[in-house]
């Protein structure tokens, strides 16, 4: 019989310390430098094509030429920028004159956006399994290179052994290091590369851009799209978190640690992601239910704007592209928070007050008459009711789906630690987004609109907290305990903290 072999090498896969992981070859590098790129500036390039297909069609249809061809792509990637939230200013007449212009149109920038998100979580599950792959190769490869040894010569094996590392190859060391951070950071730079080369070229159509604005705006857009994509593919798990964060990570306190290493920290993301769902659409239904009741209003608005079929397809275009916005202030609304209309107004369930001169427009026709609340007006708060329990459900959802699967169950702490910090995300979630859908139209009383961010998240981390954890708590005992009735396989141990 053999002895056994005292090779450190050997060691268990999660014994070794794999920080010092040799890096990946220089192939490998510009292998993934350049698919990162080329992912961010499809993501990019796709946005771009969008509102430049339809602003040519519009060009092409309409009576007025005078901008042409290259005016009409110039003011397409004026559009996808101020989809982005950069700030454009647009000429008020013939004296050089101009006006900002700030109101995001969000469906321009959602689909960018969107694809950019895709490409950062594919890139992540590619490396994941890749890493996977890897640590199974490493793993089973001295395994089958002492079988290999021994069966050439097993009378030197039984003999004494072999030297620490004899007849190892020489690539059975550590897998390449975790490198999907790097991946992101290039899908960044192609999507950047993209929008920077848009800015230099509406800088002298009839929207031109605000310099100062656009590299903070498409960077925070990236960097928040790609860190949504890798989130959304499994969570805040340890795994996801460079050498260096995981190191310090292991220093702190275990109770600090357990939200990073908790089987199901991905539940949280989920259930934030279902509570912001349920508000933005909540507040489309609302939005869509405003402008059936005033549809005469929004008709009259339509045909007083231009009596032309190619303007008013234009306008109904913009319309559908500030509908995401739309549905975003009605989500406020119905939060509590409301938003404002211009020059100082308040628009709120409980009461809508100093409304400045509007202009005529389709989706300002679904705007409540001014006055106090009324019970109809009040209704509107079912929509943040509806979005905390959906997400108290989502976090419940993970222990029994634990049950099902035969994996360890969280105890209804972790549950409750789950519906809170997803209530936390979502209120973070709705700052941001609430954050974006507001800007300017100008100067006055239009300098100024849509929800203030800060209350409409804060109001969001409150409805959803203060109604997602009871929910949750009472389906965690609930779930569990019809399983066991139901007789759903032996009981499953319990997960430790």
């Amino acid at each position: 019989m053999s002895r056994p072999i005292a090779d450190p090498g050997l060691r268990p896969l999660a014994a070794r310390d794999h920080s010092a992981a040799p890096p990946a070859p220089a192939g490998v590098r510009l292998h993934t430098a350049g698919a990162g790129v080329a992912g961010g500036a499809v993501a990019a390039g796709v946005g771009i094509g969008v509102p430049a297909v339809v602003v040519l069609a519009h060009w092409i249809v309409s009576a007025d030429a005078g901008t042409g061809p290259e005016g009409a792509l110039r003011t397409a990637a004026a559009l996808w920028l101020l989809g982005h939230g950069v700030e454009v200013l647009r000429a008020t007449g013939t004296d050089g004159g101009t006006a900002p212009v700030g109101l995001p149109p969000l469906l321009i920038g959602l689909l960018p956006v969107w694809l950019l998100f895709r490409s950062a979580r594919r890139a992540t599950e590619e490396a994941e399994a890749e890493a996977a792959e890897s640590a199974a190769l490493a793993e089973a490869a001295p395994a089958a290179c002492v079988a290999r040894v021994e069966s050439a010569n097993p009378r030197g094996a039984a003999a004494g052994g072999f030297a620490a590392g004899e007849g190892l190859p020489e690539d059975a060391g550590p897998p390449p290091a975790y490198g999907v951070f790097g991946t992101l950071g290039w899908l960044c730079a192609g999507y950047l590369l993209v929008g920077l080369a848009a800015a230099l070229y509406a800088d002298e159509g009839p929207l031109r851009t605000v310099p100062a604005e656009v590299l903070p705006r498409l960077v925070a857009a990236s960097a928040a799209a790609v860190l949504c994509g890798t989130w959304a593919s499994g969570g805040l798990a340890e795994r996801r978190l460079p050498a260096g964060v995981r190191a310090a990570l292991g220093r702190l306190p275990r109770a600090l640690r357990t939200p990073f290493r908790y089987r199901e920290a991905g539940a949280a993301s989920r259930a934030a992601a279902v509570g912001v769902g349920v508000l933005l659409g909540g507040g489309a239904l609302l939005t869509a239910v405003s402008l059936a009741v005033h549809g005469a209003e929004a008709r009259d608005a339509l045909l007083a704007l231009d009596g032309t079929v190619p303007g008013r397809a234009a306008v109904l275009l913009l319309c559908l592209a500030l509908a995401p916005n739309a549905a975003v202030w009605a989500a406020a609304y119905g939060l509590g928070p409301g938003f404002t209309a211009g020059a100082g107004s308040t628009v709120t369930a409980l009461a809508t007050t100093g409304y400045p001169e509007l202009p005529r427009f389709p989706l300002l026709a679904a705007l409540p008459a001014e006055g106090p609340g009324s019970p109809l007006t009040w209704a509107a708060g079912a929509i943040p009711v509806a979005a905390g329990l959906a997400l108290g459900r989502r976090a419940a959802l993970a222990a029994y789906r634990a049950r099902a699967e035969r994996r360890p169950v969280p105890t209804w702490w972790q549950t409750q630690w789950t519906a809170l910090r997803g209530a936390v995300v979502c209120g973070l979630a709705m700052t941001l987004i609430a954050a974006v859908s507001g800007g300017t139209l100008g100067t006055g009383a239009l300098a100024r609109l849509g929800p203030d961010a800060w209350s409409t998240g804060v109001a969001a981390a409150a409805w959803t907290g203060a109604l997602g954890l009871p929910t949750a708590l009472v389906l965690h005992g609930w779930w569990l305990r019809k399983s066991r009735w139901r007789g759903a396989g032996p009981d499953v141990v319990t997960a430790a903290a």
